[in-house]
């Protein structure tokens, strides 16, 4: 039954057999999902669902009553019944072949082998327990300090979960960071290593029952050198030059790595509140440069990201002949270089570049140099900007950030020197 529930949502979506998904696939079937229904599954509960991830062996109920109410279903029960009664009707008005002997038998055979399948795929309905609802959980975070690294505190009411459930809370989009809590517990720490917006969750068997915002913010720009396990955070006097903000490949080499052999990422942060700054109606130039074009790094990437309640416009530019490989993050998704003409966003680093956004009436335009070079939709519901990340391939410079809204400037970094108008 489930697996008919499998397909009666692949034909739903329109997009072939779930085994030809692309992760992306699997993101936006999930936002879908909360769209219609406003209760989340995540992605590895969908993939675990459709075979592409270790398989449950006895999904939820509450996982089975959301896809159930996707399909338009009041739950997993009804879209049981609403088979059964289907194949009720098909055998009613079935129209009766030719009288062979062996037709009839075939026929008991086929019944009996339905029904031994229907009972070993599908959980026993009087034992399916009522769905998980989001206003019976507590979930709620709050920052211990400012700055990087942050222990966020959380405070949680799980005790309305089924008993033997598993209790999970999720740090922000990245699945494989979660922690394990107990049900009869009410608080328990995390440490956030990256400043930034990010969307923790409270899930119970999979099922993401409350999310809850934990804004980590910088209290200034904030160089750092991505690194596993934890980040290198390099002092201001690393980063701030007398008229620009830089990580040098020197600062890089001073670690003991080296961008020529392999991919070293350094990342310039200033994640705050900006006031009335709004995804609907802002503009935001920024003049930067790659500063490192050998060996691994030879493609100069970078990557701007603007930061808004729930999520990331991300902005790629790169050395012209490597297009292909750039990723563009839109409100509504990815477009990946190696399927669309983003050749755009090919630039010549030798001397700074000048990257312009400008959202006006539902719509964003990105500029290069003056160059208009991609429009996408803006989100009809707008969300509060909260911050600017840009990423560097072995080593890069800003020369200035500005955030305008309305022709008046909110902020402006230039020159190593931050100021706020009033």
């Amino acid at each position: 039954m489930i697996d008919h529930l499998v397909a009666c949502i692949e034909a739903k979506l329109g997009w072939g057999k779930g085994t030809d998904w692309s992760n992306r696939d699997f993101e936006e079937l999930s936002e879908q999902i909360f769209n219609t229904t406003r209760k989340r599954l995540s992605v590895t509960t969908l993939k675990r669902i459709w075979g592409r991830a270790e398989r449950i062996a006895n999904p939820s109920s509450g996982t089975l009553d959301i896809l159930s109410e996707f399909l338009g279903h009041e739950s997993w029960r009804v879209f049981v019944q609403s088979k059964k009664s289907q194949e009720t009707n098909e055998k009613v008005y079935k129209k009766p072949r030719a009288s062979k002997i062996w037709i009839p038998i075939l026929g008991v055979i086929l019944v009996t082998s339905l029904i031994l399948s229907f009972w070993k795929t599908t959980p026993d309905i009087d034992k399916i327990q009522d769905p998980l609802k989001s206003e019976d959980f507590v979930f709620k975070s709050r920052p211990v300090s400012e700055g990087i690294p942050n222990s966020v505190v959380f405070d949680y009411d799980a005790s309305a979960a089924p008993d033997g459930s598993k209790i999970e809370i999720q740090q922000y989009w990245d699945e494989t960071k979660r922690m394990a809590v107990n049900k009869n517990d009410s608080v328990a720490t995390s440490i956030y290593f990256h400043p930034g917006f990010f969307k923790s969750k409270l899930l119970v068997d999979e099922t993401i029952v409350r999310e809850n915002d934990v804004f980590i913010t910088t209290q200034d720009w904030l160089g750092l050198i991505e690194h596993e396990p934890r980040p290198i955070y390099l002092d201001k006097s690393d980063i701030l030059k007398n008229d620009r903000l830089a990580i040098t490949a020197e600062t890089v080499a001073s670690y003991n790595l080296d961008p020529r052999i392999s991919n070293v990422i350094v990342s310039l942060y200033q994640v705050r509140d900006f006031g009335e700054l709004y995804t609907d109606d802002f503009e935001m130039t920024a003049t930067l440069k790659n500063d490192f074009k050998e060996g691994a790094s030879a493609c100069e990437g970078a990557q701007l990201l603007v930061l808004y309640d729930g999520g990331a416009i991300g902005i790629p530019l790169a050395k012209k002949g490597c297009a292909s490989d750039l990723t563009l993050m839109t409100f509504d998704g990815f477009v990946d270089g190696k399927k669309n003409d983003l050749s755009g966003f090919g630039v010549d680093f030798d001397d700074y570049v000048n990257l312009k956004c400008i959202s006006k009436n539902h719509k964003l335009d990105i500029a290069i140099d003056g160059k208009s070079v991609y429009q996408m939709n803006v989100l009809e519901t707008a969300k509060k900007i909260k911050g600017i990340v840009i990423h560097f391939e072995g080593a890069g410079s800003v020369k200035k950030v500005e955030f305008k809204k309305n022709d008046q400037t909110v902020y402006v970094s230039a020159f190593g020197m931050n100021h706020n108008p009033k």
